[in-house]
Parts: structure tokens; sequence; C-alpha cells
């Protein structure tokens, strides 16, 4: 037996979102589940007019590593986002929940655009997998190695 469980409300809220760029490229490989490489970029900034709006762009670009690259598609899908804030969020932890929570909402946005033109295309629909925006931090064995480092000195 499963039970409910009671969602919370996300403290950022999509206003709007929009495709700046689409770009696809059906090629001749033969091969159909050829492994894509990915590429990101992401911008966001706040509004200049009420610190609770805030806009945030993303870049996916998806192929192979050079033009030679046998994969069944290549291009880049550009989108941005409108998104407010709640207020009770705190100031310090915006920009995070922007660049992380913001990009993730337009990655799954060009997901779906992507695999809507894929699905009718030579090599069929793709899909882009799951990825994390959260940024790493230094694995814990370079961070050891480093505050020894440090002590030795």
């Amino acid at each position: 037996m499963t039970m409910p469980t009671p969602l919370n409300p996300s403290p950022l809220a999509i206003r709007a979102h929009e495709f700046l760029e689409i770009h696809l490229e059906a090629t001749d490989c033969d091969d159909p589940d050829a492994p894509l490489t990915l590429d990101f970029n992401r911008k966001w900034g706040q509004s200049e007019n009420d610190p609770l709006d805030w806009m945030a762009e993303l870049t996916v670009r998806f192929g192979g590593e050079g033009d030679d690259d046998k994969v069944p598609y290549r291009g880049v899908i550009r989108a941005a986002g409108y998104f407010r804030i709640a207020k009770a969020y705190p100031e310090q932890n915006r920009e995070t929940l922007i660049k992380v929570t913001g990009a993730s909402i337009l990655y799954g946005a060009c997901r779906e655009m992507l695999a809507n033109l894929t699905a009718r295309s030579s090599h069929g629909m793709i899909s882009l997998p799951s990825v994390s925006f959260i940024e790493r931090k230094r694995p814990v064995a370079k961070k050891a190695a480093t505050k020894a480092a440090k002590r030795k000195s």
C-alpha cells in the first residue's frame, strides 16, 4: 500500500519560458543509438526593478565531439526562463536557486522540445539524459591532501 506524499510548493515559480534558438541536424549515422555528447552554458540575472524576479538562460549543445563523429543528431537548443522567487526565501541562496533549479526547469523544457522534434525524424526520438546542475565540490581526498600540505608549510 502506498501513502500519498504531501507536496511542498517550490520557492521558485516559472512565469514564462521561450526558445531563443533551435538547431537540429539528422546526420547520416547508421547507428541511432550512438551516444551524444552534451555541453551546457548557463546565464542568469536578477531584475533591476524587483529582487525577486530573475531570468535564466540555458544553452544545450548535443552531438559528437567533432563533425566526423557518427552520432544520429547534432544541434543546439537555447531557452530563456522568467522566474519569481518567494519573498521568504533567503536572499543569500537566491542565486544558487536560479542556477540549479531554474536551469533544471529549462533543461526539462529542452528535453521535451528535442523529443518532440526527433519523434518524427529519421533516427527516431531521442531524450536528453538526466543531469544535475549542482556544482561539485572538491573531492574529500583532495581536501584532505590540501589541508595536510598547508600544515606542513
